[in-house]
């Protein structure tokens, strides 16, 4: 089953030339999808019943139009029936001003025992939660494998740091790590530090892997460097506290 949410883009939601934020295009996918669980009732509450948490491991987007200030759009949602123990989630951004699909996305999740932090098989949840959720329709692009910094360039990513962020108090979510749409905000800095483009939709494509979730206290290093690939130019981007990485990105420029 799809889930549906209209929103209006605010102002303060877009960047110097009017184009949406990464910060809010993943806020307002987090919201809607936020909102598909509530509606679902009681079996919404079976995740706090047994300790259970869903949380991020990836996440692709590919950028197909663009989303300005003041556009209405229609965020759709919806998750893949389970196979393994992953859970696929895929989201749709319709532009209704423009009336184009601007943003095509697919993230994968895992569900944790909090108590061990042990990954547990969805299965483990009621028929009438995961019927709840459940539509088959492909998202019309294969998302990529986690993402691996090539060799040839690692030693020259990581000694190009670009900056170091603090991670504070009101970076923090109900799961005590930094919220997931904070490190979209932390990519797009690093994408303007590195080749000076800010908008997310001169990008082709992004690909986000989760490995540790930052918490309140640690000191966030962000490094990356600039490659050419098959298409076109690629930035590779990794933050890390000390020296665990807590997530590696790839962003494929579209051809000009």
């Amino acid at each position: 089953m799809k889930h549906r949410e209209k929103y209006r883009v605010h102002y303060y939601y877009t960047d110097r030339n009017f184009d949406l934020k990464l910060l809010y295009i993943s806020k307002y996918m987090q919201e809607t999808a936020l909102a598909a669980l509530d509606t679902l009732g009681a079996p919404r509450r079976e995740l706090t019943e047994k300790k259970l948490a869903f949380f991020l491991s990836k996440m692709s987007f590919v950028f197909d139009d663009e989303i300005k200030k003041f556009d209405d759009i229609i965020v759709e949602t919806w998750t893949l029936p389970p196979k393994s123990v992953s859970c696929v989630r895929n989201y749709r951004i319709i532009n209704e001003t423009a009336g184009t699909c601007a943003i095509r996305a697919s993230s994968s999740w895992a569900l944790l025992n909090i108590a061990d932090k042990s990954i547990v098989h969805p299965n483990i949840l009621s028929e009438h939660f995961i019927a709840g959720l459940v539509d088959d329709e492909d998202i019309g692009f294969n998302p990529a494998r986690r993402v691996k910094i090539p060799d040839d360039i690692e030693t020259a990513a990581e000694n190009n740091v670009l900056f170091k962020k603090e991670i504070l108090y009101g970076d923090i979510d109900e799961n005590m790590h930094m919220n997931n749409t904070i490190y979209l905000d932390i990519i797009q800095n690093a994408l303007w530090k590195i080749s000076g483009v800010c908008s997310p939709f001169k990008l082709h494509s992004l690909d986000v892997s989760y490995d540790r979730g930052a918490v309140e206290g640690d000191c966030l290093t962000v490094c990356g460097a600039k490659t050419s690939g098959e298409t076109g130019d690629e930035i590779y981007i990794r933050g890390k506290v000390g020296d665990t990485a807590c997530f590696n990105a790839k962003a494929c420029f579209k051809l000009t």
